[in-house]
């Protein structure tokens, strides 16, 4: 699982900060931090006629988003720290496969993706790797991913991945059209890049 988050952030961000991995135990540490307009967070998706991408609104991401964390020598451990994406904000850049895509996520019921950073352990000899641990929930399931990411920056960190998701890990059941001739593949891929400032 190849990424960016690295998100998740997540995708998923995946959701990054401007600070090092330092030795021994600490007190919980609370940033603020928002997301550049240059971030980018794209579910992609096959079928076996064609391929589509649906693109967040990054825009979108109007407020600051709190992270609070301890650290324990090269692992964070995340405290309450969750992005919520509102599924109407993807643009799959044309308006049926919109529809399809909100129909697929059911998103009258469940409107929206929500992101639970859980941890990020850095890597040895590596100073840009780690491995971030997401919850992801869809639909009212929960799953959790360990997604290495490559993170670059000081002032601005910039954490870029790809995360491989199957739908059926959420319950969810790929769409058929024209009477079962065109069917969209079970797997999809979250591609995340996204750059972070701290506010």
């Amino acid at each position: 699982m190849r990424v960016l988050v690295n998100i998740i952030y997540f995708l998923v961000g995946f959701l990054m900060f401007n600070y090092t991995f330092d030795e021994g135990f600490s007190k919980t540490k609370s940033y603020r931090i928002y997301f550049s307009p240059e971030s980018s967070l794209i579910i992609k998706g096959t079928s076996n006629v064609n391929s589509f991408k649906c693109e967040y609104n990054i825009s979108k991401f109007s407020d600051s988003l709190s992270v609070n964390f301890l650290e324990n020598l090269d692992i964070i451990e995340f405290k309450n720290t969750e992005l919520i994406l509102p599924n109407i904000n993807f643009n799959c850049g044309h308006r049926g496969i919109t529809k399809d895509f909100n129909k697929l996520l059911k998103t009258e019921e469940f409107p929206q993706i929500r992101i639970a950073l859980l941890r990020v352990i850095s890597l040895d000899n590596s100073e840009n790797e780690a491995i971030v641990s997401l919850d992801i929930t869809i639909c009212g399931i929960s799953n959790t991913y360990d997604i290495p990411i490559k993170v670059n920056g000081n002032n601005e960190v910039r954490v870029q991945g790809l995360l491989p998701i199957n739908i059926e890990d959420f319950k969810l059941e790929a769409p058929t059209k024209v009477l079962g001739i065109i069917k969209v593949s079970n797997k999809i891929e979250i591609d995340f890049n996204l750059k972070i400032l701290k506010c």
